[in-house]
Formats: structure tokens, C-alpha cells, sequence
């Protein structure tokens, strides 16, 4: 059958992926099959019969595979660069990335929540998604970009804010519009609220938090 017909039955955990990364799920069957050929440690047979529950909790447990495949998956489909960006930011999040940068003061947050460790992380992983950080002295905008803010310690400890860029609309690909920052995030293994906040916000949440996102 050639890729693209949709009249193949799928089990759901390839369903899953291709609607996560936006894909075809005959690109994602052939890349479970092409990825049990190449990688020792991925196997088809196991993965592709996965329930949506289980794959999500792969999403958690093992995402190297999941990133191989999606890898694999985006290259099929003719997207070879945001093949590339899936695994950029799945480096990113998972801290593998061989040279980690540095981020300024004033770059993709206020100068005053710099030292947020999760503030921070998120900002490497949306800058790793190609997407562009706010440059601001803390009174003034020096650049337009997206800018992360921390949730309250007290209440909402593992969330963080995202305000996108004011040129989001203008990108297409995986990490395109203002929906591509939850896709980012989403993919980097954050929950996620899918409706925007007042303010026109995102509210991503640190998967340390994910099971207890609202503590207090």
C-alpha cells in the first residue's frame, strides 16, 4: 500500500505520534519498521501495538525511541528539516546536547527571573525549535521575541508562561504559528493547556510536575 492512503488500520500508538508531530500515520508505520531494522534496541513489534495510554507513558519512559521514530517518520513525510528539529529538541530537553548555550540576562525572560531553573530549560528548548527569545533590559524591549515567566512557587511551582513571539503566524513548519510553542513543548515531554490564558499566554508544565501539577 503506498504511503499516504489513510484506509490502513493503524493501531492507536501509531495514531498517537502522527497526530503529536503532524504526520501521515503510514509515515510513522513505515518509520516503526524501517527504525526495528536500523536500531538494535527499537523493535516494531513491540512498540507499534502500543494502547494511546501506553504510548503516552513511552512518551515519558523512553523517549529516545520515540524521537528516533518520529525522526524517521518527519523524513518520510518530506519534512527533512523538522526531522531535525524533533530530535534538536528532544536534545534539548532531555540535556544532551553536545555544547549547551548560554543564555544573556534579558534573553527570552526578565533579567529578574534569569536564575529560574525552569524558566531557563524552557527557554533552551524553544530556542532549540529555532524559535526567537525576547531581548529586553528589563524596562525596555531591545528585541521582539517569546518570553518564559515562572508559575508561583507557593501554588504553581512546575509551571511556566510563554508569551510567543509577535511573528509566530509568519512561520510554518512543526514549530510554526502560535500553536507550534505547544507543540515544542509538548514534544519535549511538558504538559501542557491547550486553550490560551488570559494575556494570550501558554502554560507549559515541567514533566517533574506532571503528576502533581497543582500541589497546594
Amino acid at each position: 500500500m503506498p504511503l499516504g492512503d489513510n484506509t490502513m488500520n493503524y493501531t492507536r500508538g501509531i495514531y498517537v505520534l502522527a497526530e503529536q508531530i503532524g504526520v501521515d500515520p503510514s509515515h510513522v508505520a513505515h518509520a516503526l519498521r524501517y527504525a526495528a531494522k536500523t536500531h538494535a534496541t527499537i523493535r516494531a513489534e513491540h512498540y507499534s501495538h502500543l494502547s494511546d495510554e501506553q504510548f503516552r507513558r513511552l512518551l515519558g519512559a523512553d523517549r529516545y525511541v520515540v524521537a528516533v521514530v518520529a525522526n524517521y517518520a518527519m523524513r518520510f513525510a518530506g519534512r527533512i528539516e523538522d526531522a531535525q528539529l524533533l530530535m534538536d529538541i528532544y536534545k534539548a530537553s532531555a540535556g544532551t546536547t553536545a555544547h549547551r548555550s548560554i543564555t544573556r540576562q534579558g534573553v527570552g525572560t526578565l533579567p529578574e527571573h534569569h536564575d529560574h531553573a525552569r524558566v531557563q530549560q524552557a527557554i533552551r528548548i524553544l530556542q532549540a525549535a529555532g524559535l526567537p527569545p525576547i531581548h529586553t533590559d528589563g524596562t525596555h524591549e531591545l528585541k521582539p521575541g517569546f518570553e518564559v515567566m515562572p508559575g508561583c512557587e507557593d501554588q504553581l511551582p512546575g509551571w511556566v508562561f510563554i508569551a510567543p513571539d509577535p511573528h509566530a503566524d509568519d512561520r510554518g513548519g512543526f514549530a510554526g504559528g502560535r500553536l507550534g510553542y505547544l507543540a515544542v513543548m509538548r514534544w519535549a515531554g511538558w504538559g501542557v493547556i491547550t486553550e490560551p490564558l488570559p494575556g494570550d499566554l501558554w502554560a507549559a508544565c515541567h514533566p517533574d510536575f506532571r503528576h502533581n501539577p497543582f500541589p497546594s
